[in-house]
């Protein structure tokens, strides 16, 4: 190849025809020829390019970095994203060498990537934007169902997480679950809340009390009976409560309270989920998931022999500690404003606390937990004089228990006549202080003028 045919005409037709830039330099850097593509590319035209080391280039902005010297050092095919302007171009620089003259020259082909990147950084764009949605989506649907879940299981303290936590887990799967808490703290509404995100959804929750129905009517409203089975009885017979939960869940509340005389045949239930209809013969299969709950203390019931072992082991394969609203005083402000909101609605209210109201249900002990709570929610939206329940309108008896607590506290390790006594002494000199004489002195404090001195003289001494 000589030079002079970088000026042939024929040469400039065929490269110029390209889209690709096309850039060729001697074996030290120094532009030889670049087709029209290419000047676009530079933004210069071939008069301020041809003549010019690639270094001067470079240096001026017209591309960055130069290929051309890439290859120069590397003596290698080389490929870089350059940029020129506001544009991106992929060069690719290669070394050729005219052995017949002895001769190396640097070919660059440079494609314009500038709408590719663009289309590809919209693509990574959109597919970030997707995967974003798709996350949110997914963070939505998690927080709905925990929604769902909580839905009156309110509350931001640790146990309550962990409460919800347990209950989301143990929804999914089949086992039998035992519910323990004290009175009011929402057993029932958590195994309703079980039920409703199990597998059995569709199906019947079927509750009994089992504290609620007569002994000697318990095992027929359980189980169901045959026609005539005892004086009284439908001649049609009846299903029992186990065969309507069939396919859903049975939930079996104050289950401490079932007599030791049906605890057996509730055994059986659990275990084989099988039974015998009251004055029935033929054993009946069902298809049902157990929920117990009570807040008795019944391992201690087993050693009193009052509930059967075998049946409290069937029964706790998976346990859930409800805790006592006591336990998280930090759910108290979401639970009140809840039930605020719920009553207001109901009664068609517009009810708000006066300050220092929700300080005072929160330094209350709640012995009836949520239910009562609730309860007294509702009454006071009920009965305050005005739209403002104050702190006057709220029971004595949260009043008096924060008032006891607080005098306790400050007793400080004092016997109550101790204390007394500190006080009596602090209030005689106060009064000593105040009034010119002891007359008017004892007067202020309800006492005789006798009786105040002889506490003066005691408490000067």
């Amino acid at each position: 190849m000589k030079n002079h045919f970088f000026n042939d005409k024929h040469f400039h037709q065929v490269f110029n025809h390209l889209k690709d830039g096309i850039f060729i330099a001697d074996k030290n850097g120094v532009a030889l020829w670049c087709n029209d593509t290419s000047t676009k590319q530079i933004g210069a035209p071939r008069s301020r390019i041809i003549g010019r080391h690639v270094n001067d280039m470079e240096n001026n902005g017209f591309f960055t970095p130069s290929v051309t010297k890439i290859v120069l050092e590397n003596r290698e095919v080389v490929t870089k994203v350059q940029t020129s302007k506001d544009r991106q171009f992929l060069a690719t620089g290669y070394l050729v060498k005219i052995h017949e003259d002895d001769a190396e020259y640097i070919l660059v082909q440079v494609k314009d990537i500038t709408e590719t990147v663009k289309n590809s950084f919209k693509l990574e764009k959109a597919e970030a934007l997707m995967k974003q949605y798709w996350e949110e989506l997914q963070e939505m649907k998690k927080t709905q169902q925990k929604e769902q879940t909580s839905q009156l299981i309110i509350g931001n303290s640790k146990s309550n997480e962990e409460l919800l936590d347990l209950v989301n887990r143990v929804s999914s799967v089949d086992a039998t679950i035992l519910l323990t808490g004290e009175s009011g703290v929402g057993k029932s509404l958590i195994a309703g809340e079980i039920h409703k995100h199990s597998t059995r959804r569709d199906k019947n929750f079927v509750q009994i009390n089992c504290g609620a129905i007569p002994e000697n009517l318990l095992e027929s409203e359980l189980f169901g009976y045959k026609k005539g089975a005892f004086t009284g009885a439908s001649q049609i017979g009846k299903k029992g409560l186990v065969e309507k939960a069939d396919g859903g869940t049975l939930f079996l509340d104050e289950i401490a309270e079932l007599p030791l005389s049906l605890q057996p045949k509730l055994l059986q239930l659990v275990q084989d989920k099988s039974f015998i209809p009251v004055g029935g013969t033929e054993l009946r299969k069902v298809d049902i998931r157990i929920i117990a709950a009570t807040n008795q203390d019944l391992p201690k019931m087993v050693e009193e022999k009052r509930f059967r072992e075998d049946l409290y082991y069937r029964l706790n394969v998976v346990s859930i500690q409800i805790p006592a609203l006591r336990e998280r005083n930090e759910d108290i402000p979401p639970l009140v404003y809840h039930y605020l909101n719920l009553f207001n609605d109901k009664y068609m209210k517009k009810s708000s606390l006066d300050k220092g109201v929700l300080e005072h249900l929160q330094n209350y002990s709640w012995p009836g937990n949520i239910r009562e709570l609730e309860n007294m929610i509702e009454r006071l939206i009920v009965t305050a004089k005005s739209d403002t329940i104050t702190v006057s309108d709220l029971p004595d008896k949260i009043l008096y228990e924060e008032f006891m607590e607080h005098s306790i506290r400050k007793l400080n390790n004092q016997s109550l006549p101790e204390y007394l006594e500190k006080i009596e002494k602090r209030l005689i000199e106060e009064a000593q202080m105040k009034y010119p004489s002891t007359r008017k002195a004892a007067q202020s404090l309800g006492l005789t003028q006798s009786s105040y001195l002889r506490r003066l003289k005691k408490y000067g001494d």
